[in-house]
């Protein structure tokens, strides 16, 4: 392994195959070549890397560390913030040089040179700061990116590919995982983090939509990472501790602005997926699967998911834990570029946006999620 411990396999998965990739065989689709590629996740918490070997598409090394662009602020709302008042160039200068770093370290392992190719997903905000691109269109309504992104861009000495974004807040992380994830005719992927990205694929329609989760779900309370956050509140609600307004009546890892944060972002995330499938004229029992990306998604409990109301009970048998589906995404775009290629055409010129802070039924829905289910 390579790489800087960052202590919390959940965020990180460098020593887990479960959050990242220990191996990615794209089968028959891949598209043999020599040399080495790199794939890059760059995420708002935590930037994961990965060496991909080309010929054979296995991934020997790994690299990851929490995105230094923290000290300008924890989240993309604070990030936007700086870069909007002169901390722009700071911003990218942080992350290109640590993944800078981490690439020199991936190679070295191998003894490898320059590498072939790279691949970088990242949400909206994160490819804007990557790329050094203004982000005040993102900070006011309708939160739209500032432009297009070219086919290709010169980072780190070599050609870097970056997958586009689907709106203003679904970014090319959530692009990427629906190209790595297993094809269904119907299905969610859910990515949990300060923003909740979510997208519905229903027979080659997909609709995406975003919604501000806080840093709730990314864990760092005193119940520890997001999957003991969310199996402690579960707890409590099923001892009635936590009434089914969120009053807090008993002792409680959990402060009462914690558990009101947490109905905050379970409420938003909920409704979200509500609109989504009301909008295709859904219901979750017609899915196929609904996948959950990223370490929290991996370790969540989906019974205790289903206790607090961030899933309801029908949803329970549907649900697959996919890892690091963004870097998984990027691994694939290296191994078999043009199938890669036409498969995220396909979704860019099917993709519609819903804006849920100007849906109709947000607002409804919103209010009936907070309540949990006791």
């Amino acid at each position: 392994m390579v790489g800087d411990c960052i202590g919390n396999c959940l965020l990180c998965g460098k020593c887990g195959g479960f959050a990242i990739l220990d191996s990615f065989r794209a089968g028959a689709e891949t598209e043999p070549r020599e040399g080495y590629g790199i794939a890059v996740d760059i995420g708002t918490t935590s930037v994961v890397l990965a060496l991909v070997d080309l010929s054979s598409g296995e991934t020997p090394a790994r690299h990851s560390f929490f995105n230094p662009q923290r000290e300008c602020g924890p989240d993309v709302i604070s990030r936007i913030h700086a870069a909007n008042n002169g901390a722009l160039e700071e911003l990218r200068r942080l992350v290109t040089e640590r993944v800078a770093s981490g690439i020199d370290a991936l190679l070295a392992s191998r003894g490898a040179g320059r590498p072939v190719e790279i691949a970088v997903a990242g949400n909206t905000v994160m490819t804007h700061l990557l790329l050094g691109l203004p982000c005040e269109s993102l900070g006011v309504v309708p939160f739209r990116p500032v432009c297009r992104l070219e086919e290709r861009y010169d980072l780190w000495g070599s050609g870097a590919s970056l997958f586009p974004w689907l709106a203003g807040f679904v970014g090319g992380d959530i692009l990427a995982g629906l190209l790595y994830v297993p094809k269904q005719d119907r299905f969610l992927l859910i990515d949990l983090g300060t923003n909740g990205e979510m997208a519905l694929y229903d027979n080659g329609r997909l609709t995406v939509a975003a919604t501000a989760a806080g840093p709730a779900f990314e864990g760092g309370s005193r119940a520890g990472p997001a999957s003991g956050v969310i199996s402690e509140l579960a707890r409590l609600v099923r001892a009635g501790v936590v009434d089914e307004t969120g009053r807090l009546s008993g002792e409680s890892v959990f402060t009462q602005a914690e558990i009101r944060a947490l109905q905050l972002a379970k409420s938003a995330v909920r409704s979200g997926l509500e609109i989504l499938l009301e909008s295709a004229g859904l219901e979750y029992a017609s899915l196929d699967a609904i996948y959950l990306a990223g370490g929290i998604g991996q370790a969540m409990d989906v019974e205790h998911a289903v206790t607090i109301g961030l899933l309801p009970p029908e949803a329970a048998g549907k649900v697959r834990a996919v890892g690091n589906a963004s870097l998984g995404g990027a691994a694939r775009r290296l191994l078999a570029p043009e199938r890669t290629r036409r498969d995220m055409d396909a979704l860019l010129s099917a993709v519609t946006e819903i804006n849920l802070a100007e849906h109709p039924r947000f607002q409804d829905l919103f209010v009936e999620n907070m309540l949990f289910e006791v």
